[in-house]
């Protein structure tokens, strides 16, 4: 598996945790709770940051950069 692949992988693998905990907050009627506020926050940046890894890693591979 190269490093685009994993990249993706890894941003798919946080895309579900990102569901999963959504369906949390809504199933526990915990939305707006801010425990649970900061713990999607931090998945919907570290996804941003994966999309940008993911990103670089394709435009390396095809030597756009």
């Amino acid at each position: 598996m190269d490093d685009s692949e994993i990249a993706k992988r890894d941003h798919q693998r946080n895309k579900s945790e990102i569901v999963k905990l959504v369906k949390e907050m809504f199933n526990l009627e915990k939305w707006g709770d801010e425990q649970y506020k900061k713990k999607l926050q931090e998945l919907v940046v570290k996804d941003e940051e994966l999309v940008q890894d993911v990103i670089k890693k394709i435009k390396l591979q095809k030597g756009l950069q």
